[in-house]
């Protein structure tokens, strides 16, 4: 459980650099704010600001946090220097915000970023939103129809969480109330920490009590109106319930507060606008509902908790055209040469494993004219006669990037110190004029922020240009945010090819690690197990713990031994141009990097494109893997999916569906149909691929024993391994 809660934020319209803020509801842990500020330096990039806040009682803290010289010293290593960085807040029993240096409130606007960015990082968090697809759509409670519907007691999950939301109701508390009208009881629980909060209440607190929303209209529901009564509503996207209050009983618009609102009429009070983290809401009467008009079906929002009624389970179907034109032109360029690499050493720490490897080295000593081509673009675009410092990253991949570059200085070579990461120093580079900093490939941008942290020594007139061979950040939000960072003071930030991929962190669980956990138990002497691990997987352990690289090896071969490859055709790659004697040279990685791109594209996508709903389970349909019947791409298809992606027990249908496609492999292992076999069994003995018990159970019946004998030891092993679980589940 967390003590502290934080996010990032912008203090002006006008910044390109965002804060932090780390919030405590109690007690200010340092340990806790370190850790939150590593963490978060690592993953978004040095802050402009630090924002710590607290309660008033609590304020005493922030004595000891300028004296510390353990928090200094880690402060002033991820941001800069604690007196110039950090700022220390404490929020009032009223709701006002002050700052302890300043002894002043802070201004309305910083107030107002500070609180509404915090709700929108805990709305998209927490998916507050809840979205419908095109088979079904939502019933509100006033009886429109929607596509969405914003439901509050989704961000209300963590009590710190709340408190800090509490803080936004501080206001609307006054002496002397009496009572609070809630439109669903999932929200007393935020009322009531902002009661406690504002400190008002030690003897007498108000009353607090739900009125079901709109079914206060359908039944004799006694209202006490007076000026002493307050009324919170969770979320509008129109105002109209706080609107037929006011019509239908005697409150004034003071007396009713909606707490997460879209499109809110001028004349009501809000708290919340959820409109940075929501599309637009399609909301009509039934009438009026296009959704209806196309057949879609309703589920209705009922209750006093606005539950859903239970949703479906969604096949998603990976198409060609989820394979889109950038995907193509990158893959075009790359795969079949042996560039796309997978858990390779990137840079001269052995530990340092990148699961998606390019290699820049490699890149640069082959024919590939439009590589090529931008590259000496960027040089002679960006790289003047002027430079006397090139700094490369300490892989082999920059350094060779680095070298190419030295190339093009010629003989004034000798003029420019040519540095390692490793190397730099302030006082090499305090009278240096202008600088290049190269980078082969960046998975997260961290070391070019170190980098940007080094080079503040340099002279101001002094450039900057960040040259970067290949990007494999996640997000186009996440490589714009880098640029952003490292741009400022007018440097340049130059990426040759673009490539998003899935993050892959240290603590990160691939298939592989699921492989690594299951098969090593049987090496371990103490683990008691009768049965010998088959001579085929034996090797497969020993090819996993020694740190495997190869790319024609991320998968389980075939039951007779053989690797799994691509037979004919891959239709992500129909479009490519690819000679046939060019496909000869496709490994197991150039396939795991294609379907990886596409299923990072699908959870990318909007809800009703992809897998990225935050409703209902999206699953890989069954189909796929009839439609992509090489045993390679289904391979590709089990490792690069999530677990929840594949767990089709969540659904009878599913189930059975997933279920004939696994027998009709495991039948044919013995012919191209079946080359996935152990790939298979191995995704339902790890637990990553999931089926009803009872069709479990069919794929599990004893087969007559002259069958049995002619199926290889490591599929009668898998399969009573999976037997042996299901019987103790």
């Amino acid at each position: 459980m967390k003590d502290c809660f934080s996010f990032r934020f912008f203090e002006s319209d006008q910044d390109k650099k965002s804060s932090l803020v780390i919030f405590f509801s109690t007690e200010i842990s340092l340990n806790s704010a370190v850790k939150t500020l590593r963490m978060d330096v690592e993953e978004s990039l040095v802050p402009k600001n630090v924002y710590i806040m607290t309660m008033e009682p609590f304020t005493a803290a922030f004595l000891d946090i300028k004296k510390d010289e353990s928090f200094n010293s880690e402060f002033d290593s991820f941001v800069g220097k604690i007196k110039d960085k950090l700022i220390c807040l404490f929020i009032k029993s009223d709701g006002g915000i002050v700052n302890l240096d300043a002894n002043c409130s802070v201004p309305d606007d910083l107030k107002n970023a500070i609180l509404q960015t915090g709700m929108i990082s805990l709305f998209k968090k927490h998916k507050g939103i809840i979205t419908s697809s095109p088979s079904y759509h939502f019933v509100k409670p006033s009886g429109d129809h929607a596509d969405k519907f914003i439901r509050a007691s989704n961000l209300l999950v963590s009590s710190i969480e709340v408190t800090f939301l509490a803080i936004s109701l501080l206001p609307y508390l006054k002496a002397d109330l009496k009572r609070i009208y809630v439109d669903t009881s999932s929200i007393s629980y935020l009322v009531t920490v902002a009661v406690k909060l504002c400190g008002m209440f030690s003897i007498n607190s108000p009353s607090i009590e739900s009125f079901e929303s709109y079914a206060v209209f359908n039944q004799n529901y006694d209202f006490v109106e007076g000026e002493d009564s307050l009324v919170f509503i969770s979320a509008t996207t129109s105002g109209s319930l706080a609107k037929s209050l006011k019509q239908k009983h005697s409150f004034n618009s003071n007396q009713i507060v909606t707490l997460l609102h879209l499109n809110l009429p001028n004349d009501q009070i809000g708290i919340f606008d959820v409109l940075p983290a929501v599309e637009q809401i399609t909301s009509k009467k039934e009438a009026e509902c296009e959704f209806c008009k196309r057949g879609s079906k309703i589920i209705r929002i009922s209750g006093d908790q606005f539950l859903p009624e239970t949703p479906k389970h969604e096949l998603l179907v990976i198409k060609k055209t989820d394979f889109n034109k950038q995907r193509e032109q990158f893959f075009k360029e790359f795969v079949t040469k042996k560039l796309l690499g997978w858990n390779t050493t990137s840079g001269r720490q052995v530990d340092s494993r990148e699961h998606f490897y390019i290699d820049v080295e490699k890149v640069l000593t082959t024919s590939l004219p439009n590589f090529s081509e931008k590259l000496d673009k960027a040089i002679n675009r960006y790289i003047s006669r002027h430079v006397n410092t090139v700094i490369s990253l300490d892989d082999t991949g920059s350094e060779a990037l680095s070298k190419r570059i030295r190339n093009y200085f010629g003989q004034d070579s000798e003029n420019v110190s040519w540095l390692k990461l490793g190397e730099v120093n302030e006082e090499r580079l305090k009278n240096t004029a202008s600088v290049v900093v190269v980078a082969g490939a960046i998975t997260s941008g961290r070391k070019l922020l170190a980098v940007s942290r080094d080079l503040r020594c340099i002279p101001k007139p002094a450039s900057i240009l960040y040259l970067v061979g290949f990007s494999k950040l996640p997000t186009i939000e996440s490589l714009g945010q880098l640029k952003k960072d490292l741009c400022q003071g007018g440097h340049e930030f130059v990426v040759l090819r673009e490539c998003p991929v899935p993050r892959v962190k240290e603590n990160t669980k691939t298939a592989w690690d699921w492989e690594i956990e299951e098969l090593t138990k049987w090496n371990d002497p103490l683990s008691g197990y009768d049965d010998e691990l088959p001579e085929l997987l034996t090797e497969r352990v020993n090819f996993l713990t020694s740190e495997a690289n190869d790319p024609h090896k991320l998968f389980l071969p075939t039951p007779d031994g053989n690797e799994l490859k691509l037979r004919h055709t891959f239709v992500f790659w129909s479009d490519l141009g690819l000679a046939s004697d060019h496909l000869l040279n496709t490994t197991q990685s150039d396939v795991y990097w294609t379907i990886q791109s596409v299923l990072h594209d699908l959870r990318l996508g909007s809800d009703k494109k992809g897998l990225a709903s935050t409703y209902h389970t999206t699953l890989i349909s069954p189909v796929c893997f009839d439609r992509y019947n090489d045993g390679v791409i289904q391979a590709c298809l089990l490792r690069a999916a999530k677990p929840v992606e594949l767990n089709y027990a969540v659904d009878s249908e599913c189930s059975r569906q997933m279920t004939d496609v696994i027998y009709s492999v495991i039948s044919n292992w013995n012919n191209p149909q079946g080359e996935a076999t152990l790939e298979f069994l191995l995704a339902l003995w790890t637990g990553r691929l999931r089926l009803l018990d009872i069709h479990l159970k069919e794929l599990l019946k004893p087969l007559p024993g002259e069958i049995l004998m002619k199926i290889p030891a490591e599929i009668r092993f898998i399969l009573k391994q999976i037997a042996n679980q299901n019987k103790t589940e």
